[in-house]
């Protein structure tokens, strides 16, 4: 409501200038190089800081900060990297990743279709699933090292494994952008999906063939067939806990709870079967200011991210308290009195909304009711909408690098030793390929009318000539 609303000094400029200072300082820091998930708190904190300052309450804003950080979706978040964290130190301590590696030089596996592959599984998995963190978090451990031990770029499988937990994001009618953009369009989740596969298998084709014209074109590590020499094939029975994961999460079990009974089946597999030692699950020497084993480790490791998400969240509290969004359609509105303009600025309000909210299925619920506003003005097919949000929000999200499943990604990747701590996210976004996809796809589709449609006219009580024509 109005009279709830978070008031800011210089109005209307005032309550932009936290979004503008969080930005900001982004930008600052990639152009720097200092860009980390550790130095990323410096911008939350210094968004914050303006938002006291500038809001007419003070003690609001901090309860808005507050209130943002303390949502339920920031426990799970933690929880959930923690917990993959964990596993993804567990399946290489135990051997899995060289034993992976081993077989698929016997056998003849190079590096060069890996990342297509990973691609793939991580599409099938997603899509049965309904979820790109979820995805990221049971194939992101496994398919990362083994992909890079058999010669596969680093940045090449994560941009594999990013496309492929975003594609069933997109499509999966259980997945939360699905439902999200259906809803809040009011609109059938099984029309919704059958009305989008069409964008979603186009843009799949293109990172299909990405995939495996820069796969064939990486070089497989020379040094590979030597170290697998040296390796046991006793690992492979660690091949066991992802593959509880995906059976515990394929039965509709919460990823939180699948993912720490996995972790502790698969630390007393380990265990049991003499691949981890009990200094390897955890190690600590007080005295000296040493701690180890894969429970320190995948906890530690992910201490940073969670952290900046915390904060992040905080800020989209003050947003939303605000009245952010409502501001920005109060902007765009003179701009979509075309139908071609109105879905351009459905567009570009979504990518907007991934960019305030860091989550696309958060983006949708912000700025559904906006759309849903401009399409019916246009008559728009509550699907066209829905498709064009849904698209763009999950297209999009992986290259904002501040997201869950961006850092989520940049963790694993860190946590399993396919990168070195100087490696930034950043590096690996020229190879999300689906999202490339989407968005090209969805912006030809907007320009050319590609797929749209209308309101059933009988429902809307107009006739096909009363839509009005694109200028």
């Amino acid at each position: 409501m109005e009279k709830d609303r978070l008031e800011f000094r210089l109005g209307s400029f005032g309550a932009f200038l936290p979004l503008i200072t969080l930005l900001g300082a982004i930008i600052a820091l990639v152009l720097t190089g200092w860009v980390h998930t550790k130095t990323l708190w410096i911008a939350c904190l210094a968004a914050m800081f303006v938002a006291i300052v500038l809001a007419k309450k003070p003690a609001e804003a901090s309860e808005a900060i507050l209130g943002g950080m303390s949502r339920r979706m920031v426990a799970i978040m933690a929880m959930a990297w923690i917990l993959a964290a964990i596993m993804g130190r567990l399946l290489r301590a135990t051997g899995l990743v060289d034993s992976l590696v081993m077989l698929g030089v016997n056998i003849g596996i190079g590096g060069g279709l890996l990342p297509l592959v990973t691609f793939i599984i991580a599409a099938l998995f997603s899509t049965a699933t309904g979820t790109s963190g979820g995805s990221i978090a049971a194939i992101g451990p496994l398919m990362l090292p083994v992909g890079v031990g058999l010669g596969a770029s680093p940045v090449l499988m994560i941009g594999a494994l990013m496309s492929g937990a975003f594609f069933g994001d997109n499509i999966a009618p259980i997945s939360d952008t699905t439902i999200a953009s259906a809803y809040t369009q009011e609109a059938e989740i099984k029309d919704v999906v059958r009305t989008r596969l069409k964008y979603a298998f186009v843009a799949a084709g293109f990172a299909v063939v990405m995939f495996i014209i820069f796969g064939l074109a990486t070089k497989t590590d020379p040094t590979a067939g030597a170290v697998a020499k040296d390796v046991s094939a006793l690992g492979l029975i660690m091949l066991i806990v992802p593959a509880v994961l995906i059976f515990l999460m394929f039965r509709g079990v919460h990823l939180v709870t699948a993912l720490i009974t996995t972790n502790a089946f698969g630390i007393v597999l380990g265990l049991v079967t003499g691949l981890l030692k009990p200094s390897g699950v955890l190690f600590a020497d007080v005295a000296a200011k040493k701690f180890g084993g894969v429970l320190y480790n995948g906890i530690n490791g992910m201490l940073p991210i969670i952290m900046f998400t915390m904060l992040l969240l905080g800020l989209v509290g003050v947003f939303e308290k605000a009245g952010l969004f409502d501001r920005i359609l109060n902007k765009v509105s003179p701009l979509t009195r075309s139908v071609r303009n109105a879905e351009l600025s459905i567009f570009v309000l979504t990518i907007v909304g991934n960019i305030i909210t860091a989550g696309s299925a958060r983006s949708i619920v912000a700025f559904g009711p906006m759309a849903k506003q401009i399409g019916d003005r246009h008559n728009l097919s509550p699907n066209r909408v829905a498709n064009i949000m849904d698209a763009l929000a999950t297209g999009t999200i992986m290259f904002v690098p501040y997201t869950p499943g961006v850092m989520l990604a940049l963790g694993i990747a860190l946590s399993t030793g396919i990168v070195g701590e100087g490696f930034h996210i950043i590096e690996a976004m020229p190879f999300f390929f689906h999202g490339m996809g989407l968005f090209v796809v969805m912006l030809i589709a907007i320009l050319t009318g590609w797929g749209r449609k209308f309101k059933d006219t009988a429902k809307a009580g107009v006739t096909d000539q009363a839509v009005p024509s694109e200028q």
